[in-house]
C-alpha cells in the first residue's frame, strides 16, 4: 500500500490545493514530504540551511568507486521507504545485497570472530563462556520487568541474558544503530520490537521463535528478510525528489522566526546570502534537528521546546576507503565487523560495502566505510583528517591480523556534527508529549525527522510523508 498524500480517496496527482507549505529542511524527511505535497497540488518551498539536499543520505562516487555518506543499505521490511521508491518510478533500480552480508563479525580478545546467527551458532561461538551460554539459556524463564518503568537497554540485557552477553554482543547492537551508550539508550525508545517480545512473549527467545515462525516458506524453511538499496546508493532516491522539486529548493537559507498571524497562518523569518526576508505560509512542516526545531518553536510552544532540548545527539565519522584487494589479505567475507567499547580500541567498525553490493567497486578492488566517535567518543570529530585517517587504518590492520598499513586508493572523511539523535529512556514518551504540546499550540507546524519514531531510512521517509498528509488535511481544497 502506498502511503503518498491522499484526499478522499483521490490520487495526489489530480488534487489541487490553493495554499503554501513551507518545509524546513531537505534532508530524506524533509524532501519526502515536499515532494508528496508537490504531487497533491501544494505551492511548497523547501528551505535548506546548508548547500545539499539529502542530509546523511546520500552517494559519493569516484574512480568506479560508490560510497555511502550515511546508511548503506535498508532492511527488506522498509515498507515505507519501498512506497516512496514505487512512487519516484525507481522500482527497477532496487538491487539486492549478496547472500553473504548475513555473516557478521565482531573484533574480540584480538580477533575476528563470527556473530552467532542462530542457536547453535550461538552455542559453538567462541565469543561467549560456558558460564554466559547456560545465563543465556535460562533467559525465557527471567521474571519480566514493569510495565510502567523503562529500562535502559544495558538493564533489559542484564536482567535478560547476563550482563557478559550484554558487554559484547548487546554493546556492539547499539555501536552500530546509535553510536550510543547502552546505559543511556531506553529499551522501550531504541528497540521497542524488543520490548514487545518481552511483553507479548514474556521473553526474547520465545518472541524470536514466534517470528520465524511467520517467516517459514511453504517448505518449513526460514526465509531472510534481505537488505536492498538502489543502483547508484540510496542518494538515487534524493537525486530523484531533488531534481522533481527543482527550484522550490532553496540552498543556503535558513528560518530565523516563526510568529502566528492573526488571521490564520504563520510569517515565518529567512536569511540567506542575499539578505533577509518574511514569507507567509499556511503551513509548516519542521524537518530540522530536535535542537534547532526547539529555538524556532520556543515563543510559541515553550514547554514543547523545553523537551526538545533534552534530546541528546552523537557525532559519528564515516570514512570512505576504496583498497586494492592485495592490501587486505585478511578481510572476512559478510557485512562487515563492530568492536565493542570494551577492547579500548576507539574504531566502532566498518562495512563491506562491495562484498554488500559488488557494482560498489571495480574488479579486484574493495569499498568500505569505517566509522569513529558516537557518544562516547565525542571529540573524534574534531580531530586533524590525517591522525583520523591513520587511526581508522591502524586499527583495521590491527582486527584483521596484519601487520602492513592498508594504503586506500580513495579515501575521504565525512564528518556528521550532531545528527544521530539518541533514544534516551523516555524518549519516545517525550516524544508524544511534543506532539501533542505542538498541536495545541501552533496547530500550523507539523514535525518530522530523525528524532521522532526512529533513526532509520524508513522511519524519516514514513514521519515526512505522514507530516505531508497532516498538512494536506489542514488545507482547503481549491
Amino acid at each position: 500500500m502506498r502511503s503518498g498524500c491522499r484526499r478522499d480517496g483521490a490520487s495526489a496527482e489530480r488534487h489541487g490545493v490553493s495554499a503554501r507549505v513551507l518545509v524546513a529542511g531537505a534532508g530524506i524527511s524533509g524532501l519526502a514530504a515536499a515532494w508528496d505535497l508537490m504531487r497533491a497540488g501544494v505551492d511548497v518551498t523547501v528551505i535548506e540551511a546548508t548547500g545539499e539536499a539529502g542530509g546523511v543520505v546520500g552517494s559519493w562516487d569516484v574512480d568506479g568507486y560508490s560510497f555511502e555518506n550515511g546508511p548503506a543499505a535498508v532492511q527488506g521490511n522498509a515498507l515505507a521507504f519501498r512506497s516512496l521508491v514505487q512512487d519516484l518510478g525507481l522500482e527497477d533500480q532496487v538491487v539486492t545485497a549478496s547472500a553473504d552480508h548475513r555473516e557478521r563479525h565482531l573484533y574480540y580478545k584480538g580477533s575476528m570472530k563470527k556473530l552467532p546467527r542462530t542457536f547453535r551458532d550461538f552455542f559453538a561461538s567462541k565469543l561467549f563462556t560456558a558460564g554466559q551460554k547456560t545465563r543465556a539459556v535460562m533467559e525465557p524463564w527471567v521474571r519480566a520487568g514493569r510495565p510502567d518503568r523503562e529500562e535502559t537497554v544495558a538493564e533489559f540485557f542484564g536482567r535478560r541474558v547476563g550482563r557478559g552477553v550484554t558487554m559484547t554482543w548487546v554493546d556492539v547492537i547499539v555501536s552500530g544503530v546509535y553510536a550510543g551508550n547502552p546505559n543511556r539508550l531506553g529499551i522501550r525508545s531504541a528497540f521497542p520490537d524488543l520490548a514487545d517480545m518481552e511483553a507479548e512473549h514474556g521473553s526474547i527467545l520465545k518472541g524470536m521463535r514466534s517470528r520465524e515462525r511467520e517467516r517459514r516458506d511453504d517448505a518449513g524453511r526460514v526465509v531472510p528478510s534481505p537488505l536492498w538499496s538502489l543502483r547508484g546508493g540510496l542518494g538515487a532516491a534524493v537525486q530523484k525528489m531533488v531534481a522533481d522539486l527543482g527550484d522550490r529548493i532553496r540552498y543556503n537559507c535558513r528560518v530565523t522566526n516563526i510568529v502566528r498571524r492573526p488571521g490564520g497562518g504563520l510569517q515565518v523569518g529567512l536569511t540567506s546570502d542575499t539578505g533577509d526576508e518574511v514569507v507567509e505560509p499556511d503551513r509548516m512542516i519542521l524537518a530540522v534537528s530536535a535542537a534547532t526545531a526547539g529555538i524556532l518553536i520556543a515563543p510559541l510552544a515553550p514547554d514543547a521546546a523545553d523537551l526538545l532540548f533534552e534530546v541528546e545527539s552523537s557525532p559519528l565519522i564515516v570514512a570512505q576507503a576504496g583498497f586494492d584487494r592485495e592490501q587486505l589479505p585478511g578481510l572476512p567475507k559478510g557485512y562487515g565487523y563492530l568492536v565493542p567499547r570494551c577492547t579500548r580500541l576507539r574504531t566502532l567498525g566498518w562495512i563491506f560495502e562491495s562484498q554488500l553490493f559488488p557494482e560498489r567497486a571495480p574488479e579486484g578492488k574493495v569499498a568500505m566505510c569505517g566509522f569513529l566517535g558516537g557518544i562516547l567518543d565525542p571529540h573524534a570529530i574534531d580531530q586533524p583528517d590525517e591522525v583520523t585517517r591513520h587511526l581508522l587504518l591502524g586499527e583495521l590492520a590491527l582486527a584483521l591480523g596484519q601487520r602492513k598499513l592498508p594504503i586506500p586508493e580513495v579515501f575521504r572523511i565525512v564528518r556528521w556534527k550532531n545528527r544521530l539523535p539518541q533514544y534516551n529512556v523516555g524518549h519516545l514518551r517525550r516524544m508524544v508529549a511534543v506532539r501533542r504540546l505542538v498541536e495545541k499550540d501552533v496547530p500550523e507546524v507539523a514535525l518530522a525527522g530523525n528524532w521522532i519514531e526512529g533513526i532509520t531510512v524508513d522511519a524519516c521517509v514514513k514521519r515526512g510523508r505522514e507530516a505531508a498528509q497532516e498538512s494536506l488535511d489542514a488545507l482547503p481544497v481549491a
